[in-house]
């Protein structure tokens, strides 16, 4: 498999990575969204109510006619819960008539309304109040966000501000919604790292089961082709291996074309023999198995009981040697070495001389001939 396929089959574990950073960064901030349009969602819950309190205290004080500002502060606002967090303020035009407490409303008795709501958000809402309707709105305040319902509305021919403010906080911070709030939380938090970390393990499993696949169809090839290369050796062996093949006389040509060129091969020797009428060339060159090698390269020609060995590698000494432990019923015709590519057409054509310059044109055959005892019979039915 080459390096492309591969390639393929492999996931990018960066790529994965970054998407899936990507994915749960865009669910983060819808959630991030969601979860603010949820709280605005209970907020604007709890503005409505407080809307509908306002209205309440201002049907209280339309309930009784000429009441005095003291009274209206005395027996109805200063009745109400009021806190840090939650409270009441009652202005005239500009004059703050009451804030939360006796306490706070002597701080700011003598001041303007503008003189306690300071802020841009606050005065807005202030400025923004409509008589006989009741609205609420989210301001900033001593640095802290409040709800504030509000409503201006006219009483003993006198116009009045009255408005309810609650810090948000009082409301997100409640026991059952924060709790709520947190399990939420925690159920995204616990869902985005699963869809998170599923894909990018995932591709780290399917990465290394690819892999595995990938190494063990490396290892397969490589052993088929270790296969085919043994097999292809077995073969080459079984068809070239000198021991066990005998070629005819006729395409000795080709290996000494093939052998002449190569300077390595040398010295070459030629040893030619004629062996008995009655010896076959399966026995003669079978009794000398063990003495010829893979190096010696035999040729015989049936019609006229000769034979002929092609020595690669082989020098003088060595080549008579071979002609010392020879056995069998033969007649050795005669030795020739060539040493160089110099002396070898010179050295074969001795042999050729001493063998009686055989016709190789008569019968060729080109085919690799096992030396068995049927091989010499199809000459000996002819003759």
């Amino acid at each position: 498999m080459n390096r492309e396929n591969k390639k393929k089959r492999h996931i990018s574990l960066i790529k994965i990575l970054i998407l899936m950073i990507l994915i749960c960064s865009g669910l983060i901030a819808l959630t991030h969204f969601e979860m603010a349009r949820y709280e605005d969602g209970i907020l604007d819950v709890c503005a409505t109510q407080q809307d509908s309190y306002v209205q309440l205290v201002i049907d209280q004080i339309y309930l009784k006619e000429n009441r005095s500002d003291e009274e209206i502060i005395e027996k109805i606002l200063n009745t109400m819960d009021s806190s840090s967090n939650r409270y009441w303020t009652f202005s005239k035009e500009q004059t703050m008539l009451f804030v939360k407490d006796a306490l706070e409303t002597n701080r700011y008795q003598a001041l303007t309304a503008n003189s306690y709501y300071t802020t841009e958000s606050s005065r807005n809402f202030v400025d923004s109040l409509e008589l006989r309707k009741v609205k609420h709105q989210r301001i900033i305040l001593d640095n802290k966000e409040y709800i504030a319902s509000g409503a201006l509305f006219e009483y003993a021919d006198e116009e009045y501000r009255i408005c309810l403010l609650t810090n948000t906080t009082v409301l997100l911070d409640n026991n059952k919604f924060l709790g709520s709030k947190m399990e939420l939380i925690i159920i995204f938090a616990v869902s985005f790292s699963m869809i998170f970390i599923f894909p990018i393990a995932m591709t780290m499993i399917y990465n290394r089961s690819a892999k595995k696949v990938s190494d063990a169809e490396t290892d397969l090839e490589v052993a088929n082709k270790t296969i085919e290369s043994l097999n292809e050796k077995l073969i080459t062996d079984e068809i070239y291996d000198n021991r066990k093949n005998l070629f005819n006389l006729s395409v000795v040509e080709k290996f000494v074309d093939a052998y002449m060129n190569n300077p390595r091969a040398f010295p070459i020797s030629f040893i030619a023999y004629k062996y008995g009428q009655n010896e076959t060339v399966a026995n003669f060159f079978g009794k000398n198995s063990v003495l010829l090698g893979k190096k010696d390269i035999k040729f015989y020609d049936g019609q006229l009981h000769l034979a002929l060995i092609m020595s690669v590698q082989c020098s003088e000494i060595n080549a008579e040697n071979i002609t010392k432990y020879m056995v069998g019923d033969h007649k050795l015709l005669t030795v020739q070495t060539a040493k160089n590519r110099i002396e070898f057409n010179l050295k074969y054509k001795k042999t050729l001389d001493a063998m009686g310059n055989p016709d190789f044109n008569a019968k060729p055959i080109s085919r690799i001939i096992r030396p068995d005892s049927r091989t010499e019979s199809r000459y000996r039915a002819k003759e």
